[in-house]
């Protein structure tokens, strides 16, 4: 037999060398999917953690900007969901107008991980700082700041 005819005759991949890289494949994807799975749960947990310190920031300064006067907490607060406690006025418009949102759903409609809470947030009167918390599943509980 020579070159040519070899070649006419032996035009594919034999049954039995495509299972056993089907088979390859499929033990790839069972290691790899759990760990892909759980990289991506913690980035959203990461990417609303990100979110809660940006509300952090945002309300801090909507406090301390002397502009803004309607809205304003002056008493402690504890567990205040997002645009309560005087949800009109300067300051919750100052606040969403810095998150890129218009409202409280909006801003929590941004949140990604499995499980998730709307943000909620304390106020302390006495040293005028806010608190920022939140929850997701595969992130536990997390409070802005820490």
């Amino acid at each position: 037999m020579n070159k040519k005819q070899k070649s006419l005759t032996n035009k594919g991949f034999s049954l039995v060398e495509l299972i056993i890289v089907i088979a390859i494949m499929a033990v790839l994807i069972g290691v790899l999917a759990p760990q892909y799975i759980k990289y991506v749960e913690s980035s959203k947990v990461s990417s609303d953690k990100q979110l809660a310190d940006s509300v952090y920031q945002a309300m801090t300064t909507a406090y301390i900007d002397p502009a803004i006067t309607a809205g304003k907490p002056n008493t402690d607060l504890s567990a205040q969901a997002l645009g309560t406690s005087a949800a009109t006025g300067d300051f919750w418009d100052s606040v969403y107008k810095t998150l890129g949102t218009t409202d409280a759903s909006a801003t929590n409609a941004k949140l990604k991980a499995a499980g998730k809470a709307d943000l909620t947030w304390d106020f302390n009167a006495t040293t005028q700082t806010f608190t920022i918390h939140g929850t997701a599943t595969q992130g536990g509980a997390y409070t802005i700041p820490e």
